[in-house]
């Protein structure tokens, strides 16, 4: 075991790290999109300092060679690669931007302009040129940048042109940290030339590349932009909605239950920077129609699922509005949140102020709305700030909620936290605490969480303290199980060895008693993973246990009157009937080629789940067909055995196709079915259908029948134009 620990590491000294320092290099001429390494414009450029890249995967050095060159002007960033690739074929399926990440080969940068980690980018192209892009600041991030590629026998060339102005720049002397990637589609290898060894791999665009890895990142620096920084100017998106069929007022609420509601026919989202790194964000009547994104699962769960938020106004900035880097929860439940814009369903206007100062980052909102399921206004306010050092050393924060819900009543709650890294012997501290009061649930409530953690590039272990207070629940917010105290425990190992290119284990404990005295919840969780040379891999597998009270809800006042229902989220003040309930499942997933173009993988969970005995499990593979079609085909069935030895049971089957029809556009197709009566889905058929056209100008066009996201097939067609008004950022 120590072998391996020790072997996670090797390779590292040889990388570029955070204290590392690239001197920036004016482009004498702006290179153009078809002088490719190669041409001499690019040596001034070339990257000399530590070249080697690491694979995030084996933790050792990159079993290809790549070549980075760098240069900048007043105007943009210039980016070229030259990829090296003789064992592997080199994969370049998908032709239309920001669709398909990770199935094909691709190269990128990440930049931090601020060097504080409040504003992260990544951006990455293929061999065929096709672009895709990340931000740590707003989920829909969509700005005007170009790239070409070309393939040369068992090598291949990448072209970035990255305005400055896609960014948030500010004026004067520049210290940027910046990162340079690779990944390998046939093989699933990531590759980074910044490394440390707390860095982790994971698939591409599900939690690879990372916003939380720029702390390990060179310095970028030695150049002066004006005193205005990147010039940016305000931009509105105006939509234009139309539609018809039987359910063309069904729309999906807050709950994710659909509801009859009016649709909008015209809207507006708008930003006007106040200053480089600072916007004014409003919205007026914005769509809720959903047609950029759907989701629907019928996977049992302890606890409500949490959802991405992607509403233009709530996504822009969303990440300066909620502060804490680990709240409650988080290791193995959902984490809680003092602000979760998703619990807001459709609202008629918003106004928001967000950006960065240097180390600072900060937000503040203002939405009004009308909530059809609790039939109230709402008039709610939602702030955030946080200041960070570039090398996270020590951040504090602090942000809160103003809510104000008609009949529900008034709720306010203040949070405020602070986190420490030692970066010799890897000691890390965290002390959090939020207070809330209003009429919404009659008196004072808090939550507050601590730990203290080492964190070395092999292994992490943590011990925290839990203490969440009877009727602590945001009216924005999210928050899990409240009435709990009590401690919790993880250690995380990580290694690799001459079988697998690296394996994990994780195990967690912790153990809520509520005001009662008897133990609210408790949950223990062992968990191995692997990574093996052959494609196939160890996704989970090992026990999860846990305990879960639950408490008779009394209809009257004074823990009176008939019983009409029970809750596990609390029992104060009556605690009546309380019934602890085991939730215990044994894991075991498995993929193969994860991270490759045609993954496999499965899984399979029993044990007993509140009341019953559960069986379930998954199969989902998904793969390019040829140069324009992509296939998901997905398998999901729940057995539920209930103490009476009635079974119930529920499947899904769904399969997507995606069609691309050149860089910008695209055609998919959604059919899903469900039927039976286990599980937390309704029984029934969905067919759905999305066309979606952008144009360079900023503009879009949605056409959509139905939609994935409900239990059946909605009679309704929803037409929706966005008309893009002022420059693209980066244009």
């Amino acid at each position: 075991m120590l072998a391996l620990l020790c072997s996670a590491v090797r390779s590292a000294d040889a990388q570029a790290t955070a204290r590392d320092t690239l001197p920036a290099v004016r482009a004498a001429a702006p290179p153009a999109l078809d002088r490719f390494p190669g041409d001499p414009v690019w040596d001034p450029g070339r990257i000399v300092l530590r070249p080697g890249f690491i694979d995030l995967a084996t933790r050792r050095a990159a079993p290809v060679a790549t070549t980075v060159y760098l240069l900048y002007d007043d105007r943009n960033l210039y980016v070229a690669f030259h990829a090296d690739q003789p064992a592997q074929p080199i994969a370049a399926t998908q032709t239309t931007n920001g669709v398909g990440f990770g199935i094909d080969d691709f190269v990128g940068i990440g930049i931090d302009p601020g060097g504080a980690g409040s504003q992260v980018y990544y951006f990455e192209t293929t061999p065929r040129g096709t672009r895709y892009q990340q931000a740590s600041e707003n989920a829909r991030y969509a700005p005007l940048w170009s790239a070409a590629g070309r393939i040369t026998g068992t090598s291949w060339d990448a072209v970035l042109i990255i305005p400055l102005a896609s960014m948030r720049v500010h004026g004067g002397a520049q210290r940027w940290r910046l990162d340079f990637l690779r990944g390998i589609a046939a093989t699933g290898e990531h590759l980074t030339w910044a490394y440390d060894g707390i860095m982790s791999d994971g698939a591409a665009g599900n939690g690879w590349p990372n916003y939380v890895d720029q702390r390990f990142w060179p310095f970028y620096n030695g150049f002066t932009l004006a005193a205005g920084g990147a010039t940016r100017a305000p931009r509105a998106d105006v939509y234009g909605l139309a539609s018809v069929g039987h359910d063309r007022d069904l729309f999906e609420q807050a709950d994710q239950n659909f509801a009859h509601e009016a649709a909008r026919p015209l809207g507006i989202d708008f930003t006007a920077p106040l200053t480089s790194t600072v916007n004014f964000v409003g919205t007026l009547a914005p769509d809720f129609s959903n047609v950029e994104i759907d989701q629907q699962t019928i996977t049992p769960q302890e606890f409500q699922r949490q959802l991405t938020e992607y509403r233009p106004f709530f996504a822009q900035g969303a990440a300066f509005l909620n502060p804490n880097p680990n709240p409650v929860g988080g290791a193995i439940n959902p984490p809680n949140l003092i602000f979760y814009s998703p619990s807001i369903g459709p609202f008629d206007r918003g106004a928001k102020v967000e950006g960065t100062n240097g180390n600072d980052s900060f937000g503040v909102l203002s939405v009004r709305g009308y909530d059809p399921v609790l039939q109230e206004v709402f008039d709610d306010l939602a702030f955030g700030f946080a200041h960070a050092l570039p090398d996270r050393t020590l951040t504090y924060w602090t942000d809160g909620v103003l809510a104000h819900h008609g009949a529900s009543g008034s709720d306010e709650t203040v949070e405020a936290g602070a986190k420490g890294r030692n970066l010799q012997n890897g000691f890390v501290w965290l002390l959090d605490t939020a207070v809330e009061q209003g009429t919404a649930n009659g008196g004072v409530e808090h939550s507050t969480n601590g730990y203290l953690d080492v964190h070395k590039p092999n292994y992490e272990v943590n011990l925290g303290y839990v203490d969440v207070s009877p009727r602590y629940a945001p009216l924005d917010g999210y928050t899990t199980v409240s009435d709990i105290r009590g401690p919790t425990a993880f250690v995380n190992l990580a290694g690799n060895g001459s079988a697998v290119k690296n394996w994990g284990f994780f195990g967690y404990a912790d153990r809520f008693f509520d005001d009662s005295g008897a133990v609210h919840e408790a949950d223990t969780q062992l968990n191995l993973t692997a990574v093996f040379k052959d494609h196939f891999s160890i996704n989970g597998i090992g026990p999860q246990t846990g305990l879960l009270r639950t408490y008779a809800v009394p209809a009257g006042p004074g823990c009176s009157g008939p019983i009409v229902g029970r809750s596990s989220y609390g029992g104060s003040p009556c605690y009546l009937d309380g019934i602890t309930e085991r939730y215990d499942l044994f894991t075991a997933a498995a993929g193969y080629g994860d991270g490759t173009p045609a993954p496999i993988d499965g899984s399979y969970f029993f044990g007993p789940f509140g009341g019953n005995m559960l069986h379930e499990f998954t199969l989902t593979t998904s793969r390019p067909l040829g140069a324009h079609y992509a296939l998901a085909l997905e398998y999901d069935g729940t057995w539920e055995r209930a103490p009476s030895g009635s079974l119930d049971s529920q499947f899904l089957r769904r399969v997507g196709l995606e069609r691309a029809l050149g860089a910008d556009s695209n055609v998919s197709l959604s059919f899903r079915s469900i039927n039976g009566t286990g599980g937390f889905a309704l029984p029934g058929t969905d067919v759905a259908l999305a066309y979606h056209r952008h144009w360079t100008n900023g503009n879009d066009l949605y056409i959509n029948f139905g939609t994935p996201a409900a239990t059946s097939t909605l009679d309704r067609l929803i037409v929706k134009y966005v008309l893009h008004l002022g420059p693209l950022p980066g244009a």
